[in-house]
């Protein structure tokens, strides 16, 4: 298992999870919505969390996450972008892993 975090409720593993029932690949580009220089890092998790509760799914695994720049309009344009796989795991395992990362 790779490093987690949580966010509303949804957790983000960086790397594979084998407790896990995978679901689907989910994808989010903020890239090229208003004011994508003013979005961040939970921006693009709140769009993926959002996408795996609507898939019934409490975990992503796989997750990665970066920064595109582009030059238009005749200035910088940067935009956070993310992806992973919407997963379903165990309440019980779900339970321990949530309170391992609420302990650090």
């Amino acid at each position: 298992m790779g490093f987690s975090t949580v966010f509303n409720g949804i957790i983000f593993v960086e790397g594979d999870d084998l407790a896990v029932q995978k679901v689907r690949e989910i994808y989010c580009d903020l890239s090229r919505t208003w004011g994508a220089q003013l979005k961040n890092l939970n921006d693009v998790k709140q769009v993926l969390a959002d996408q795996a509760v609507q898939l019934g799914c409490n975990c992503i695994v796989g997750f990665e996450y970066g920064q595109k720049s582009s030059w238009r309009f005749l200035y910088d344009d940067v935009g956070f972008h993310g992806r992973g796989i919407a997963s379903k795991m165990p309440y019980d395992v779900y339970n321990v892993r949530l309170q391992k990362i609420n302990e650090r």
